[in-house]
């Protein structure tokens, strides 16, 4: 009986010792990511929100409007320029001052492009008022800001040889009105006098007194 006993005391211990040992390994194997080198998973990056934050930074939007075809808001390539944007806009009407523009200047966001009509250009030439809120005419309107070579040494415009740009630095006077002098001095043989510019058409007394000071006659 008592061998028995001992017997199956062995056998318990035994049994005991084997699963005690089986436990250890299984603990053993328990690895912690990090420990391993093995990094988190991390959410993907959405392929589609980067193409759209691409797309949205590559295009800017202008606003062409005036003496266009299609006047309207239009998303173009940050590397266009006015002449492009005029273009998606579909083109100049016929009576628009395309001459006073900087086809050249670049386009940037949030711009406003307007195109004047020649006729808006000559009477804010006359009045001596200039577009600068949009598109600035005076960047390529000839001679508007600096007088040409053929102004005197005292700074007098002769209007008995200056060109058309020359006339148009003159307060009061644009395209059309420096055309008349030319056309007048042609066909009469010159100025006599600088009064002499109030015969031709469309020059009165008061535009006169605002170019007699800067005019001369040689």
């Amino acid at each position: 009986m008592n061998k028995m006993k001992i017997k199956y005391c062995v056998a318990v211990a035994v049994i005991m010792i084997a699963a005690a040992f089986c436990g250890c390994n299984d603990k053993a194997e328990v690895v912690k990511l990090g420990d391993a080198g093995i990094e988190p998973a991390t959410e993907a990056a959405d392929p589609q929100k980067e193409v759209v934050s691409k797309r949205d930074e590559a295009v800017v939007k202008v606003y062409v409007c005036g003496a266009v075809r299609c006047p309207d808001v239009y998303t173009l390539d940050p590397q266009m320029r006015i002449g492009d944007a005029v273009a998606a806009a579909g083109g100049f009407t016929d009576d628009a001052g395309s001459g006073y523009l900087n086809l050249a200047a670049k386009i940037t966001d949030g711009q406003k492009i307007y195109i004047p009509t020649v006729t808006e250009v000559e009477e804010a030439l006359e009045a001596n008022e200039l577009y600068t809120a949009s598109v600035d005419i005076t960047e390529c309107a000839p001679g508007i800001t600096s007088m040409t070579e053929q102004a005197d040494t005292n700074g007098l415009v002769d209007i008995n040889s200056a060109d058309r740009d020359t006339l148009m630095t003159l307060p009061g006077i644009g395209q059309s009105k420096a055309d008349k002098i030319i056309a007048y001095r042609e066909s009469n043989g010159g100025f006599s006098s600088i009064e002499d510019i109030m015969l031709v058409a469309g020059i009165k007394e008061g535009l006169y007194n605002k170019v007699k000071d800067r005019i001369c006659v040689r």
